[in-house]
């Protein structure tokens, strides 16, 4: 009863709560998994771009040839993008721990 005569426009009918929080329970998933493809997606044409360019290339950048296939094999719903981003910063770190160690 005095929900209504609030001024405050975050207070909300405990009912209202309930099917937002039940709507939010049903859609997060779909919106999370749709924005995870869709970056899929993103990172896939990334990765066809990558493939197209010759070796020297992809060496300037810090990646072979195999690596940029490599992630491209992978499931669909995977980012290949950030596989070669992984393998990149991987390769970087045993560089510079190899440097340290000597």
């Amino acid at each position: 009863m005095f929900e209504r005569l609030s001024h405050n426009p975050t207070l909300q009918a405990p009912r209202e709560r309930d099917f937002a929080a039940r709507l939010a329970g049903l859609l997060g998933p779909a919106v999370r998994s749709s924005h995870r493809l869709w970056r899929a997606i993103k990172g896939r044409r990334a990765a066809y771009r990558l493939a197209s360019l010759d070796d020297h290339m992809l060496e300037d950048i810090g990646l072979t040839r195999f690596e940029v296939e490599s992630a491209l094999a992978l499931p669909l719903s995977d980012d290949p993008n950030a596989e070669l981003m992984r393998r990149r910063a991987d390769r970087i770190a045993a560089a510079r721990r190899g440097r340290r160690s000597r």
